[in-house]
């Protein structure tokens, strides 16, 4: 096994953990964690895809421009990062404001 794929067992397992979370919770505070650690995991994803060993900065000279990183995947995950934050933002406000009428957030009292 490469050292790569060492790397992505456990974002897998955090994937797998957080799917199985969302789906068998009862309520949305639970929902609302398992959603971050699928946005966590998946932003690792592209980290661990995008960080190649061996590549020089994105800056070219015109003595080499065979090895260097490309900046468009940081570019990529930096707005997947402020997406899923502000996505999380939103609905910890949607359920704070459901939080008024049914205090414990479960999805049976939500739906009366």
């Amino acid at each position: 096994m490469t050292p790569e794929i060492l790397r992505l067992i456990p974002i897998v397992a955090l994937i797998i953990i957080g799917c199985f979370g969302l789906l068998n919770s009862k309520n949305i505070l639970n929902s609302l964690f398992s959603l971050d650690v699928i946005d966590t995991a998946t932003i690792s994803i592209f980290v661990l895809i995008a960080a190649g060993s061996g590549a020089q900065t994105p800056i070219v000279t015109a003595s080499r421009y065979d090895n260097y990183s490309d900046p468009y995947p940081q570019a990529i995950i930096l707005t997947a990062i402020v997406i899923g934050f502000a996505t999380q933002a939103l609905l910890c406000s949607v359920a704070l404001r459901l939080g008024r009428s049914s205090p414990l957030l479960r999805y049976k009292d939500l739906e009366r």
